[in-house]
């Protein structure tokens, strides 16, 4: 019971490095190569395997549909490529809640389980870290920050559910028909590991550029503008001003979080070749404490 309520914790990691998040771009860089050597190596080392062991080699290409069908679908149908996007990542998050579900078996049943180390509690604590932070990487951008408050819950809400049902759900993940849902499912996640959307961050530019940019009422001839009254001015700039403020009023008023599909301009599916390619030393940081966690997950399991 211990390490159940530690496990459910510690998905209080994601909202507490939000601002963080948010602000720092470095950080931004770091995490997104330390989740995506994370839970790609744990999707390719167990999930994949785990499913290929109990679904058989047809797990392979439900895996590869998974991962190649959204694109497919985005390039054929452009139109849909934003919804296709939202519907891949909440697969894709459904992956995440199966394996919720195994780990709060596990957390019940470990000590029943003979193939498992007495460190099983401890790897499953672990690896809610980059199960929580993944949350706030994939569905902060899309979903906006009450949905990451949601998902959390929701992973919260498996994992008790996991834990009640115990060895009956274990029972029921090793058939195969669980093992191909979880094949596509890993699948999908990994599609979205590869095509994560990010923020652009425009609130800066947006003050900066009215902050330094002349009203066009400031530019007008010297000679036509000696003709106005004092009056006249007053009121005309008054006008102007409550129109401004009234557009900054709307813009401010549009909800945090809203889809690809309400606001596509603040969004960027990048690919995996071009994170590459802009790859800094907070990447590589990412990159080795990746590994470190995947090498301490397989010294605990």
């Amino acid at each position: 019971m211990v390490y159940l309520i530690l496990s459910i914790a510690v998905l209080a990691i994601a909202p507490l490095l939000a601002k963080w998040f948010d602000r720092s771009p470095a950080f931004e860089h770091l995490l997104s190569t330390f989740l995506l050597v994370v839970l790609g190596g744990i999707v390719l080392v167990e999930l994949l395997p785990l499913s290929i062991q109990n679904g058989g080699w047809i797990s392979v290409p439900l895996a590869l549909l998974g991962l190649t069908g959204p694109s497919l679908i985005e390039k054929v149908f452009r139109k849909v490529a934003d919804s296709t996007h939202q519907i891949t990542l909440l697969i894709g998050f459904s992956g995440l809640l199966l394996h919720t579900m195994a780990d709060g078996a596990s957390l019940n049943d470990f000590s029943h389980l003979s193939s498992a180390s007495k460190w099983l509690p401890l790897a499953i604590v672990l690896h809610r870290v980059p199960v929580a932070l993944s949350v706030l990487w994939i569905i902060r951008p899309v979903f906006g920050f009450k949905a990451v408050w949601f998902a959390l819950s929701t992973i919260a809400i498996f994992t008790v559910f996991g834990f009640i049902l115990g060895v009956e759900l274990e029972a029921a993940m090793n058939s195969s028909s669980f093992a191909w849902l979880q094949a596509f499912v890993s699948g999908t996640l990994l599609h979205v590991l590869l095509h994560r959307p990010h923020r652009h961050h425009h609130e800066h530019e947006h003050e900066h550029e009215h902050a330094h940019k002349p009203m066009p009422e400031h530019q007008h001839d010297e000679s036509i503008h000696a003709k106005k009254t004092d009056a006249e001015s007053h009121s005309e700039h008054t006008t102007d001003q409550n129109e401004h403020t009234h557009q900054h009023d709307e813009d401010d008023q549009k909800p945090e979080g809203t889809g690809l599909l309400e606001d596509p301009g603040h969004h960027h599916h990048s690919t995996f070749i071009e994170q590459f390619k802009h790859w800094d030393r907070y990447h590589l940081i990412g990159v080795l404490l990746g590994l470190l966690v995947l090498a301490a997950l397989a010294i605990l399991h």
